[in-house]
């Protein structure tokens, strides 16, 4: 387990200004330490990716589970040209839906792509350290 003296942000749209609970702390000590994690409902066994505290379908609990698959499909994607303003340097970029072999989808965006995307490409899982505070997840081909 890594252990961080701060508390770090994921740049992922997730204001550095909120709360921060132990579930998203656990979570993002993974990420620091290049896992990601999923949930899993202590009751009804649903499974959310990226994780989720509490189950959407039956309100209890979740647990942290660590995502072992890192090679996926492409499912889909979109080219974004107008971006928020936080992203507006990086415009014209692509968010992807990648497909992992057990079905679970992950919506992150392809930082490395030479030419146009396609459907069925193979996507692998990474990482980046942003800064001393912001960590993501990405899709690399």
């Amino acid at each position: 387990m890594v252990l961080m003296t701060e508390e770090k942000e994921l740049y992922l749209g997730y204001a550095s200004d909120k709360a921060m609970t132990p579930f998203m702390q656990k979570f993002l000590e993974a990420l620091d330490g290049e896992k990601l994690m999923m949930s899993k409902c202590t009751s009804c066994g649903t499974e959310f990716l990226p994780p989720r505290q509490h189950c959407q379908k039956c309100l209890s609990e979740c647990e942290l589970q660590e995502l072992t698959e890192t090679e996926a499909k492409l499912h889909s994607y979109v080219i974004v040209d107008f971006a928020p303003e936080s992203l507006s340097s990086k415009a014209p970029y692509v968010v992807a839906i990648g497909e992992f072999p057990s079905g679970k989808r992950l919506t992150a965006h392809i930082t490395n792509l030479m030419g146009m995307p396609e459907v069925g490409m193979s996507l692998k899982l990474g990482y980046e350290h942003i800064d001393a505070k912001k960590l993501t997840y990405k899709w690399l081909v």
